[in-house]
């Protein structure tokens, strides 16, 4: 489900829209520019998928996710039975909790937030790099504009148009890329070229050279992961984060991540 939130403007409510339906003033939760899955994590998973799916190097900028990491100059997030942990390690070795509770969504949005604000420090946007012209968010001092209605239809039925041609083009042709297969109680997922599987209970996914039965079509379970399999999400291991590291271009941004300018010695 989608984060909502009010719009400042007119009160009206938004969510994923890159401008309020209502009113038009921009949504200042809203991505630039960006394909990705997931916008707005809210479980430790997600924000797992949200870094691997931008090719972030956790280990390089000392942020460890859904991980009680012990050593010196480390932020992080874990579940500790029925509570959550946000955590910052000094680089004395003494750790400072951020939050420890049960609210999931309250903790991984506190060490999001500092993940965002490293970053940032750094010239990097992950969530997308701020418009030019300070932000501003009217021209001339007036009320924002409203939409013209004939356009949204017009975007909503296109958009309509792409969807049910992606979803009649996956039904004629195979479930063959980026798609969970179940054969005799091991699960697979086919990424790009490549196989990978994961046994009832397993925290990792494994690469394999290639699927047990000659028919794997007639194994398929679907492209959107589900929690009653027993296994992990494959966009939130670490077999995903290194696959997308490996990929990213050697001229990322994260190239010249130095953790030493992090000011180790604050509480948070």
């Amino acid at each position: 489900m989608a984060s909502t939130s009010k719009c400042p403007y007119c009160g009206a409510a938004v969510s994923s829209d890159e401008h309020c339906p209502n009113c038009g003033a921009p949504n200042e939760g809203y991505v630039i520019n960006t394909p990705r899955t997931v916008f707005l994590p809210k479980t430790i998973d997600e924000l797992k998928e949200y870094c691997a799916e931008r090719g972030m190097p956790l280990l390089k900028m000392r942020f460890f996710v859904g991980e009680d990491f012990k050593e010196p100059r480390a932020f992080g997030i874990y579940q500790d039975g029925d509570e959550f942990v946000v955590y910052k390690n000094k680089a004395n070795g003494e750790r400072s909790i951020r939050y420890r509770g049960p609210d999931e969504e309250y903790a991984v949005s506190e060490l999001f937030a500092k993940l965002l604000e490293e970053c940032h420090n750094r010239g990097i946007y992950p969530d997308g790099k701020p418009e030019s012209g300070g932000g501003s968010r009217s021209t001339g001092g007036g009320e924002p504009k409203k939409r013209n209605p004939y356009g949204t239809m017009i975007v909503f039925f296109g958009m309509f148009f792409i969807l049910f041609g992606i979803l009649v083009g996956r039904e004629i042709y195979t479930h063959s890329n980026d798609a969970y297969y179940c054969y005799e109680d091991t699960y697979y997922y086919h990424h790009g070229n490549d196989w990978y599987y994961s046994h009832d209970g397993d925290s990792n996914w494994y690469e394999t050279n290639s699927f047990p039965a000659d028919n794997y079509e007639d194994y398929y379970v679907g492209e959107d992961y589900d929690s009653d399999w027993g296994v992990t999400n494959f966009k939130s291991s670490e077999t995903y984060q290194e696959i997308v590291e490996n990929n990213s271009s050697s001229s990322s941004d994260y190239d010249s991540w130095d953790s030493s300018d992090t000011d180790w010695d604050s509480d948070w």
